[in-house]
């Protein structure tokens, strides 16, 4: 089973980054804060067993894991912006529930796996379990764009939120604010149902 969840964490967390690290680099990203007339629209997944605030419609994507120990699809609710990336990813991996040392071995193993690439640099990262949900914060940077991303496993899902938005350093205070708001809404509004 260890090998079960590390093979998924692993998958989940660096097919979405290698996947959001190779969409940002084009020159869409702005570093100047865009006005926004649209509302943001709740995405409420009944299959998922999520909600979420999105500032669009998202775009949904089937990815296909298929290794020697798994093999299930990864569905990806992704939305870019000219200011930012934002997307859910879950996917079934286990009938089994692992103990939560198993489940900090996973989530050590991801990160150390996404990392190991050589593409991101670790800038940050915190427990964020609750009773209900074993959960990990993760903050990024590749040299152009920080992501910051939560991991949560429940009742055999594994779930993944990843926003995606332009380095910080010697931007203005405003601006600061303005992508560290925008992440906070939306990571802030993932909520697991059930």
């Amino acid at each position: 089973m260890n090998a079960q969840i590390s093979k998924l964490a692993y998958c989940a967390f660096a097919l979405l980054l290698c996947l959001i690290c190779s969409d940002l680099h084009t020159p869409v990203m702005a570093q100047k804060q865009a006005a926004s007339d649209k509302p943001w629209r709740e995405l409420v997944s009944s299959e998922g067993r999520f909600r979420v605030l999105l500032p669009d419609t998202p775009n949904e994507m089937f990815m296909p894991i298929n290794t020697q120990f798994i093999q299930t699809d990864v569905r990806v609710f992704a939305v870019r912006s000219a200011v930012a990336f934002y997307a859910v990813v879950f996917g079934d991996f286990t009938t089994e529930t692992p103990n939560a040392e198993t489940l900090r071995a996973a989530f050590d193993n991801g990160r150390d796996r996404a990392i190991s690439e050589g593409k991101l640099i670790l800038i940050s990262e915190k427990d964020i379990s609750t009773a209900k949900a074993p959960a990990r914060e993760y903050v990024m940077d590749d040299g152009a764009f920080v992501f910051r991303t939560r991991v949560y496993f429940v009742k055999g899902r594994m779930y993944q939120t990843v926003f995606g938005g332009p380095g910080l350093r010697g931007m203005a205070a405003p601006l600061v604010q303005y992508y560290d708001g925008l992440a906070a809404k939306f990571l802030n509004s993932f909520k697991i149902e059930g």
